[in-house]
């Protein structure tokens, strides 16, 4: 995923296409009935997720732009009653003009006045698609952990517009593997990472809140020696992307994985939810972003205000405010 721009896509349809009058859309654009359920469905998980595990107003919606085999859907404000259709001919295109491919797409555009975009269930069945949660259990988390990120839009988006136009990265080349994309080859960077990632899983699932605080805070002390060693001079600026991204994709995959787990996500054993949302580790923001949220979440109450609130409370400020440290 990339940044704010690949965030998901999908919101919309509310109600069924029958509630769209003919003149707003294409005559020959019918949405499946199945694809409708779905996205129903799945608006239904952000307003109770939004209010019971981020504390936030699941609205207002961003413009949402929704595609199946044949038809492109826009919804402004993400309102069924504004609704237009058009047929694409197997090549969609975006409102601003952009092509998209017909596949199992989700993300959202950064732009102030941008927009949502998801490929519909059908979509990505066509492509073969598999998941243990089952294709639209797989899109449900998607949907939540993408439509999260437009709502730390405000916070993150001017930063990383800031750090990226500072140190010449171009729009295609800003993305939440930027670190990964730098360092990954580095086989001494890769075990810091992984010793840090498997500290901080360890932690959240620790038998004693206090044996959790424990295993944080060396996490957090291998975070920042990682940080020292391979973040300096010309490397510096990686520092605030990575906080950055371990902090915006942390929320979107533990929104998920707590969607899984709730009764409304199929109350699916934690073990296996977790297995699920991680799937092979190799997002490594997505995978230490979820064990760094996971124990911020156990240790630290009330943390979503901070993390909704103020930019400076990112994945190092949760973590240190959650294990106590004052530095």
């Amino acid at each position: 995923m990339t940044g704010l721009r690949r965030a998901i896509a999908a919101l919309g349809l509310l109600a069924s296409a029958g509630c769209v009058t003919a003149s707003e859309r294409s005559a020959s654009c019918a949405i499946a009935d199945g694809d409708r359920l779905w996205l129903v469905g799945a608006l239904d998980n952000w307003r109770a997720s939004a209010r019971a595990d981020l504390h936030i107003d699941p609205h207002p919606l961003p413009d949402v732009v929704t595609l199946d085999a044949h038809c492109t859907y826009l919804l402004k404000t993400g309102r069924t009653d504004r609704m237009t259709s058009r047929e694409h001919g197997g090549q969609p295109v975006l409102p601003d003009g952009k092509p998209v491919p017909l596949g199992p797409v989700s993300f959202a555009t950064g732009a102030k006045d941008g927009y949502f975009v998801m490929s519909l269930p059908t979509v990505w069945h066509a492509a073969g698609v598999k998941s243990g949660l089952g294709v639209e259990g797989l899109m449900d988390g998607v949907l939540l952990h993408e439509i999260m990120h437009t709502r730390q839009a405000e916070l993150a988006g001017p930063q990383l517009d800031t750090l990226a136009r500072a140190n010449g990265i171009g729009e295609d080349d800003l993305t939440d593997n930027i670190v990964q994309e730098r360092f990954g080859e580095d086989p001494t960077y890769r075990a810091a990472y992984e010793r840090e990632r498997d500290l901080l899983f360890a932690a959240a699932g620790a038998a004693s809140d206090a044996q959790a605080r424990s295993l944080a805070r060396e996490a957090l002390a291998a975070l920042r020696a990682r940080r020292a060693r391979f973040f300096a001079d010309e490397n510096a600026f990686y520092e605030a992307f990575d906080d950055i991204f371990l902090t915006m994709e942390g929320m979107g995959q533990w929104l998920a994985y707590r969607h899984y787990v709730s009764p409304r996500g199929g109350a699916i054993d934690p073990t296996t939810a977790l297995r699920e949302v991680r799937r092979d580790g190799s997002q490594w923001t997505q995978d230490e972003g979820l064990a760094l949220i996971l124990v911020v979440d156990r240790l630290l109450p009330d943390w979503q205000a901070r993390a909704f609130r103020d930019p400076d409370w990112r994945a190092e400020a949760l973590l240190a405010a959650a294990t106590g440290d004052s530095q």
